[in-house]
């Protein structure tokens, strides 16, 4: 990650070293990276949500999330958790309302801080829906 690479992945490495010379074993690795993370951190209001399977994740960044947490995350994070090989893992959750870019202040990406659900829908934020069925024959299951 210090060369600017991120969800840098070991796609492949052989069990068995294709040389070995004084004790030290060399082996075939085989590793994936994306290349594309810089740019500002701005706050657009957005948050994400980490599905697991892991009880909680560290990034390259040090941006730390358990399993089910809504969590703040400037704009070039989101849209990095957005891609592969990340995508599979997030919620994304956008804010009710926009924030663009031009307007969007900088977001502090030292810290990672949860993000309260008024944050995105709004603080006065109070809607009501009808019960939906749980199952398709109109009986809970």
């Amino acid at each position: 990650s210090d060369a600017g690479f991120y969800g840098i992945q070991i796609l492949k490495r052989d069990a068995e070293p294709w040389q070995t010379v004084e004790g030290i074993e060399f082996r075939s690795v085989t590793i994936e990276a994306f290349k594309g993370k810089q740019g500002p951190c701005v706050e657009r209001n957005q948050a994400v949500i980490y599905r697991g399977p892991f009880k909680e994740v560290l990034d390259d960044d040090n941006h730390r999330m358990e399993r089910g947490g809504r969590y703040a995350v400037c704009d070039k994070t989101y849209n990095l958790y957005r891609k592969p090989p990340y995508r599979e893992f997030f919620e994304f959750i956008e804010p009710l309302t926009p924030v663009p870019l031009e307007e969007a202040k900088p977001f502090d990406c030292s810290r990672t801080a949860k993000r309260h659900p008024k944050e995105t829908k709004g603080q006065n934020y109070n809607a009501t829906t009808e019960a939906s069925t749980c199952c398709d024959s109109g009986s809970c299951c």
